[in-house]
């Protein structure tokens, strides 16, 4: 991700990146962004393929609330905005690369603004909130995004699948009492789910 307006007064600031304090789960900051939005970078994605894209957006009360794509040149490692359009954030996609901020991210693009996201196709995301930190330096704190404004689905036809316990006959039970006095069980490292056969292979004369 590049902006050509980075850095122009080469200020240099100690940067230490995402540090131990940063990424602490009780450091973890939280950011809500509508559902509208995020379908929108997820369909913007998709029709940019294999070249990335970044947009700006804003921020109030915590949530996001707007975003606009500047002008820019694009292609699969990078894209340049070409114009300034201000925001507390930014959001460029990786396509089907990692959800990670790269060193030509954190050089041109996430040290411009307060927030940063990076979209992934394949890896979901990755959001990061530039902070002070307790040493004095600054660095990256996570965020988790919080979707609202979601439409109500009814998941109740959708349930976990449950495996059946069938019965023993007496020499199954047998046989499975003899396995749990040995101290390796097969059927604790089980991948098969299927006992019945499991048991008629095992239980073949030698």
């Amino acid at each position: 991700m590049n902006n050509k307006n980075s850095n122009l007064l080469d200020v240099k600031v100690e940067n230490y990146g995402e540090c131990g304090w940063c990424s602490s789960p009780s450091n973890t900051i939280i950011l809500n962004i509508p559902w509208s939005i995020w379908c929108q970078w997820l369909h913007i994605s998709r029709q940019m393929e294999n070249k990335e894209w970044g947009a700006v957006f804003w921020i109030k009360n915590n949530s996001i609330i707007d975003f606009k794509i500047p002008l820019q040149e694009v292609s699969s490692a990078d894209c340049e905005f070409k114009e300034e359009l201000g925001g507390d954030g930014m959001v460029h996609s990786h396509h089907n690369m990692g959800a990670f901020h790269s060193s030509q991210d954190d050089h041109h693009a996430r040290n411009l603004y307060d927030y940063s996201i990076v979209l992934s196709n394949s890896k979901g995301y990755e959001a990061t909130m530039k902070k002070k930190l307790p040493c004095g330096g600054f660095g990256y704190a996570n965020v988790e995004l919080c979707l609202t404004e979601s439409p109500d689905i009814d998941l109740s036809k959708i349930v976990e699948k449950k495996h059946e316990l069938f019965s023993m006959t007496p020499a199954e039970k047998e046989y499975q009492d003899k396995l749990e006095l040995e101290e390796d069980l097969p059927c604790e490292r089980c991948t098969t789910f299927d006992c019945e056969s499991c048991w008629s292979t095992q239980n073949q004369p030698l």
